[in-house]
């Protein structure tokens, strides 16, 4: 008779060639052994789909499905589709889990069954890695759904309350509310999921500690741009400010415009360092002014003190697209200037290194 396992782990692929053996190596060895891995292919052109194959034949646990690119809320749907087990995980696939992440967690809901596990987080890349917590404590115990929605008001964890990953959860709550990603929505999806757990969501159990690793890429603001997104993070932030209002939390709204200016000058920065002409990034700018939140966001953060932040919130707040524009384009100057001089002062710095040390070198290997 095959065992039901503990937990599904559902991870979407897609042309993730580079990452995707870590993040499978990193579930293989998990200390925990009864669970499933779901990787659905969606549709990718690497060699993401031979390394799925690859796993699956070597570790019965995993299970490959391949279907034509639908877009990652498509797959992670799939994947609940496909899942037997009594809690689902998701697990991007350029991220890493700690050993003890599936334990950890499924010791957390057996011992307080909440109806949602949150563990702390690494924020890693090939040139930084920092931890993040919402509790300092070994566990804290969120009774209140107010308590949980709180964590979308401070820039801190506000990232704890919008992702699925460094989470468990109940499978039978997500089939007996049928709640699923929006196929519609290919930015903040995971937002939008957790916006519809959270009338389900009366108690939290919150580990503190970092088990689930979530890579930041180096190069997510010169190539990460992604043309027509912003109206999904804008959609993701009335999601947010709606679950506020519904449970009484109205004085706290001003929190999540003032969140949501990072989002946009985020965005303002990746649309000034893309490819896309003079006009086509005026276009975007325009759009990006054209909605009343970004005006929100601006009127929230006029006084800053981090400088671009202000020229960018006062260029919101008068929905002013010279304004704008000429902000970014002079934060663009400045910075390119700032990268060239920092190379020609690292390339000096190496051609001036003391002889001595060379020498010694020199000497060491002899």
């Amino acid at each position: 008779m095959e065992q039901t396992p503990i937990i599904s782990v559902i991870i979407p692929v897609y042309n993730a060639e580079r990452y995707l053996p870590k993040c499978l190596k990193s579930i293989a060895g998990q200390t925990l052994t009864e669970w499933e891995a779901i990787l659905v292919d969606d549709g990718s052109t690497d060699a993401s789909p031979a390394i799925c194959d690859e796993q699956a034949a070597a570790d019965a646990r995993f299970r490959v499905v391949h279907q034509q690119n639908g877009g990652v809320s498509n797959a992670r749907n799939r994947g609940i589709a496909e899942a037997k087990g009594e809690f689902l995980v998701f697990v991007d696939a350029d991220d890493v889990c700690k050993k003890s992440y599936f334990a950890k967690m499924v010791d957390a809901m057996r011992t307080y069954q909440p109806d949602l596990v949150l563990t702390g987080f690494d924020r890693f890349s090939d040139a930084s890695e920092s931890e993040h917590l919402i509790t300092r404590y070994s566990f804290t115990l969120m009774k209140r759904t107010r308590q949980f929605l709180h964590l979308y008001t401070e820039p801190r964890t506000n990232l704890f309350g919008i992702s699925v990953w460094a989470k468990l959860f109940r499978r039978s709550m997500i089939e007996e509310h049928h709640i699923r990603f929006d196929p519609n929505v290919s930015y903040e999806e995971d937002c939008c999921f957790i916006a519809d757990c959270v009338p389900y969501v009366q108690s939290v159990t919150v580990i503190g500690e970092s088990l689930y690793r979530y890579r930041q890429m180096d190069e997510s603001l010169s190539k990460g741009y992604r043309k027509g997104t912003f109206g999904f993070l804008v959609n993701g932030l009335r999601r947010r400010r709606a679950l506020l209002k519904a449970y009484g939390l109205e004085a706290d709204l001003f929190r999540l415009d003032q969140i949501f200016m990072l989002a946009v000058k985020s965005a303002c920065m990746k649309i000034e360092l893309s490819n896309l002409s003079r006009k086509e990034k005026r276009a975007d700018y325009r759009e990006l002014l054209s909605y009343q939140e970004t005006q929100d966001a601006g009127a929230q953060t006029l006084d800053t003190n981090t400088r671009l932040t202000r020229w960018i919130a006062k260029a919101a707040y008068h929905k002013s697209l010279n304004r704008l524009d000429f902000v970014m384009r002079t934060w663009h100057f400045a910075d390119s200037a700032a990268k060239r001089f920092n190379r020609v002062r690292s390339g000096l710095k190496k051609r001036l290194r003391p002889n001595g040390r060379t020498n010694k070198t020199e000497k060491k290997g002899a």
